[in-house]
């Protein structure tokens, strides 16, 4: 049980008997509750104490608790806070544009004619959040239509997804980069008819940001704080970080937990040494030299597994698949590093202790990747090590996620792609692979263990949880209805799911005796028959170590 639930419980058996009702922080009631436990279990009422549910059950607990402060649900649905188990947040400087919003060409100039004349000649403009597949103008952009706002200032835009980005000329003359460039290993240099480069980088966007000079660490450590700062807005109340180097752990997001005075989620962040870009064996020599590994921390901010980019994506595309793209029958995408040496560098991580959680999108990607997870495992088996892949979009065969099951070798899934990437899915793939994209019954169904992410598009929880349980695009077509769980298993997966995966199931991820207090409070309850409501539910609430964090309309 729980410390501090023990030292609640003795505190209430010695005070506050005489008034007949015993002291507490904090009453939710007349529910809802969900748990998220395995059994989904239902609750009225939950107490709060010390940042830790100290009791649960029927609307009866009012009649044996008081406390501070009440929170009255009226029919709301409050559950655990979610944890979403893979995103990117990055601080950002001056210079960064929000592209999310732009629904076409013009407006996107719009935006950097407006950032160039702010920051003036010379100076890199970047951004992040354009998709084709949102543009009214039905295309890409290209070169030209940057070269047309901002001429004297290097300019490079990264697509939603993050697998591809549109430079202007002069980012790709700084770059080296023209139409006599071969396309690099693992990418792509996308072109006009005439053989001239469009703009359009596929996965290989270092080749530009290589040449961008670092933000100032002040405005990037302020932007973080905010980026999270406004995950409770999204009820969002754990996270992993999916890729950040050595040293923007140790003095960005250290920096940013050590100083913030503002409440921050809790935190875990994927370890990238570099490899691809070094070799193994150099790749884990600074994991070495960074002399932390896979648990270190404290439970606001802690390190969680190695990443790895083991291919690309379909925002790109370039995940590598077994069967060729549709409508393209040379193009299987590519891998981002050397088999050989993804095999050496997890084996000595595993070894050394760390957990695995490596991006796999494509099918053969997949396959491989379980494969050398197996052959660690078989030759030096570890009790719970929780390895696992990030994206699962291109179902493997059924041996596969046998021997996932087998290994115990979890998924960290992002169903919103269903939804939100629907457009790149029925570009680049069809039949079965369109159907079963990210599928979720059938790994569940071998007995994978699986936990809910955004990776980005969009961030918030609601619109993977709709899309798990509807498998709907945004078209409202349904991809492979069996694929589709229910809505209480679909929660479960975005709260106590990622909980599992950082080691943490113990302790958060449920509404139960002993656990942290870590809570979101919906303005409706979605677990009915009707999934429309899903999306359309607003978050009211959010509660973190028992305090509110976030609430809907307050400042």
């Amino acid at each position: 049980m729980n410390l501090k639930l023990l030292v609640c419980i003795a505190l209430i058996s010695v005070t506050s008997c005489a008034e007949g009702r015993h002291p507490a922080d904090l009453i939710i009631y007349n529910g809802p509750i969900f748990s998220a436990n395995d059994k989904h279990d239902f609750y009225r009422t939950i107490v709060i104490s010390d940042g830790i549910i100290i009791a649960a059950g029927s609307d009866d607990l009012l009649e044996k608790y008081k406390a501070d402060q009440t929170i009255n649900l009226e029919g709301r649905l409050a559950l655990p806070g979610f944890n979403d188990a893979h995103t990117h947040l990055r601080g950002r400087p001056d210079r960064w544009i929000n592209l999310s919003e732009t629904k076409s060409i013009t407006a996107l100039q719009n935006l950097v004619r407006q950032k160039a004349e702010a920051l003036g000649p010379g100076a890199w403009i970047t951004g992040y959040g354009w998709s084709e597949d949102r543009l009214e103008d039905g295309r890409k952009p290209s070169r030209l239509d940057l070269d047309a706002v901002a001429p004297n200032n290097p300019v490079f835009l990264t697509r939603e997804g993050g697998h591809s980005g549109v430079a202007n000329s002069l980012a790709l003359e700084i770059a080296a980069l023209s139409a006599a460039s071969p396309n690099p290993d693992g990418g792509v240099l996308e072109r006009f008819d005439d053989g001239a480069l469009s703009g359009i980088i596929r996965e290989r966007r270092d080749l530009i940001n290589r040449h961008i000079p670092d933000g100032n660490p002040a405005e990037i450590k302020a932007d973080l704080e905010q980026r999270l700062g406004d995950q409770f807005r999204l009820g969002i109340t754990s996270l992993t970080d999916a890729s950040t180097s050595i040293s923007d752990y140790r003095e960005i997001w250290s920096a940013v937990y050590e100083q913030s005075r503002s409440p921050l989620p809790r935190a875990t962040v994927q370890i990238n040494s570099g490899f691809g870009n070094l070799s193994a064996a150099d790749a884990f020599a600074q994991l070495t030299e960074f002399g932390l590994q896979t648990g270190d921390g404290d439970e606001q901010l802690k390190v969680g597994p190695l990443k790895v980019f083991v291919d690309g994506g379909f925002t790109g595309p370039a995940a590598w698949t077994r069967e060729p793209y549709k409508d393209d029958p040379d193009y299987f995408g590519s891998l981002s590093v050397s088999l050989d040496e993804l095999a050496v560098l997890a084996d000595e991580a595993h070894e050394a202790g760390w957990q695995l959680g490596f991006h796999t999108i494509g099918d053969a990607a997949i396959e491989e990747t379980v494969d050398i997870f197996s052959r660690i495992l078989e030759r030096a088996p570890r009790v719970d090590h929780r390895h696992y892949l990030n994206h699962f979009t291109v179902m493997p065969t059924g041996p596969t996620m046998k021997l996932m099951a087998d290994h115990g070798i979890g998924i960290i899934q992002q169903p919103n792609f269903t939804y939100s990437l629907e457009g790149r899915y029925t570009a680049y793939l069809s039949g079965p692979r369109l159907a079963h994209n990210n599928s979720i019954a059938t790994p569940i169904g071998y007995g994978i263990k699986m936990a809910f992410s955004s990776d980005i598009i969009p961030m918030g929880p609601l619109v993977g949880v709709y899309a798990a349980v509807t498998r709907k695009g945004e078209s409202g077509t349904v991809y492979s209805p069996e694929e589709r769980i229910g809505v209480l298993e679909a929660l479960r997966m975005y709260t106590a799911g990622g909980a599992y995966f950082t080691f943490e199931d113990h302790k958060k991820g449920q509404i139960s005796l002993g656990m942290m207090a870590d809570i979101v409070i919906l303005d409706r309850d979605i677990t009915g028959t009707r999934p429309k409501q899903i999306l359309d539910a607003q978050v009211d609430i959010t509660i973190l170590n028992g305090e509110v964090v976030y609430e809907r309309g307050v400042d």
